[in-house]
């Protein structure tokens, strides 16, 4: 039977991950004498021509390496372990357990866990257990570090080893779960900076190097090319992260997250992220953050303490082989974005944009799929404007939209979220995004749940996910429709889908 693809990203697991059970190492070359001979004949002395080629490319290698060596920092991330309130008893930890298992009973037992009392937090010295390693690369000469959201979240303390051996206690300065782009600060100066280059200039080919900790061993570094651009993988928050991934087959393994994928130039290009692999190491499939977008996220880090996006006030979806025809686009046209939803006087609104608009290109740049689409708006400052080309009716078109800020407020009122007080939960209008993040058809309507507080929902047994399609009896719609048809009193029954399964649920509303 055949193993499943991992998509994962790279942190190095717990430093017991290198000592929990025996690791094996093999030679991973063998020649016959006569192979060597001949090899040896080959390439003789006589005939340095043949090598000059290799050479060049050999020192362009080395060049890139010894520039960003200096820069690339190793990470690792310990958990407190705290005495449980009262009981003076410390976690569950066995020697030799597996990393995995450890952090899970490090956070488990945090968030007070099955059957786990919560831990309190006290005065009392506690005792750290370090639960991972990953890497990071140098931006500012007095000590700004550039990482992974996912190399230093849960953890109560971080430190920062320099490529000669120097050690420093670091401080969060600011992280992005949606992006999974963090930001370090250490107490030092004089550093060695990296360049950050320009990631939109990278393409399909180019030679690149990794640079990082695989598996703790720190200052490795591993070559490749170039293999995809803007590749979505869905690890970062599913849905409502932000991917853009420059995909490598430079080998990247656990340790490497947060450090430099890096040009022939010795410009960063690239913060690796994770891997595809059926066995948790490479297999010649890793994704890295550009460095444009990891750039301009660490500004705002840096400066607002968190991200600014861009907003234009517009529910997207992909232009495909069986809607094409429907959009009345002229033949050849197959990659765009549609409009479908326009938000009263929100910035596409504001630009005259309307639903059934296909956007092909924003300033110069074509689209290829919403998600891009999403990421570029999303990267714009607001107060910015966006050129943008589009089909109407079967004519191109150019219209310029102002971008405005993303919001909370702004993002529940486009996706259409209601708050229903009497049932301790939001609700949203079902949509094709929607339907693809519960895995049901794109034609379901009715209010999904996306939030359940205390109260009757979460009494009723509700969960986020649910989707309520009729109210005693009667269709909805829409979340809106939802919130008017709850009766404030006497007999309650909600039809509710819930994946593939329906079924109903009744109470008494008094």
């Amino acid at each position: 039977m055949q193993k499943p693809i991992m998509l994962r990203t790279i942190a190095g697991l717990a430093l017991g991950a290198l000592l929990a059970g025996s690791a094996q190492f093999f030679y991973s070359t063998y020649a016959p004498a006569t192979a060597l001979a001949q090899q040896s004949e080959e390439l003789s002395p006589t005939d340095p021509e043949l090598l000059i080629g290799a050479e060049r490319l050999s020192e362009a290698f080395r060049s890139a390496a010894k520039k960003l060596r200096g820069s690339v920092v190793t990470i690792t991330s310990s958990v407190e372990i705290a005495a449980r309130e009262g009981r003076g008893e410390g976690l569950n930890i066995a020697p030799g357990m597996a990393p995995e298992a450890l952090l899970e009973e490090l956070l488990k037992q945090q968030r007070g866990g099955q059957g786990a009392e919560p831990l309190q937090r006290d005065d009392r010295p506690g005792r750290k257990v370090q639960t991972g390693i990953g890497s990071g690369v140098i931006v500012s000469a007095d000590g700004y570090v550039l990482t992974n959201n996912h190399v230093v979240s849960n953890a109560d303390e971080l430190n920062v080893e320099l490529s000669n051996g120097r050690a420093y206690k670091a401080k969060l300065i600011g992280a992005d779960d949606k992006s999974d782009v963090a930001v370090l600060k250490i107490d030092a100066e004089g550093l060695m900076p990296a360049v950050l280059g320009d990631s939109s200039r990278v393409e399909v080919g180019d030679w690149v190097i990794a640079v990082g900790s695989p598996f703790g061993l720190s200052q490795t570094v591993t070559a490749g090319i170039i293999s995809a651009t803007n590749r979505q993988t869905g690890i970062l928050r599913g849905a409502s992260g932000y991917e853009d991934f420059l995909q490598t087959d430079a080998a990247i393994n656990p340790g490497n997250s947060g450090g430099p994928l890096v040009n022939l130039r010795g410009e960063v290009i690239g913060i690796n992220t994770a891997i595809n692999s059926r066995t948790g190491t490479s297999a010649g499939v890793g994704f890295a953050i550009p460095a444009n977008m990891a750039a301009r996220i660490m500004e705002d880090l840096r400066t607002e303490g968190r991200v600014v996006r861009g907003f234009i006030g517009a529910q997207l979806d992909d232009v495909t082989a069986e809607n094409a025809s429907k959009l009345n686009l002229p033949e050849g046209v197959m990659r765009g974005v549609v409009i479908q939803v326009v938000l009263p006087d929100g910035p596409a609104a504001k630009g005259k944009l309307e639903a059934g608009d296909v956007v092909t290109a924003i300033n110069g740049r074509p689209v290829i799929n919403l998600l891009q689409m999403r990421n570029q708006v999303a990267l714009t400052r607001p107060g910015s404007t966006l050129e943008m080309k589009l089909y109407r009716g079967g004519k191109l078109m150019s219209l310029n939209v102002e971008v405005g800020e993303q919001t909370p407020e702004e993002l529940g009122r486009l996706a259409g979220e209601v708050p229903i007080e009497s049932l301790g939960m939001i609700a949203a209008t079902m949509n094709p995004q929607w339907a693809a993040r519960a895995n049901v058809d794109e034609s379901t309507k009715g209010a999904i749940i996306i939030g359940i507080q205390e109260g009757r929902a979460a009494a009723l047994g509700l969960r986020p996910g649910d989707i309520i399609t009729e109210v005693n009896g009667e269709p909805i719609l829409s979340a809106p429709e939802l919130a008017e048809q709850l009766p404030s009193e006497g007999n309650l029954s909600l039809t509710i889908r819930r994946g593939n399964r329906e079924g109903t649920i009744s109470t008494f509303v008094e």
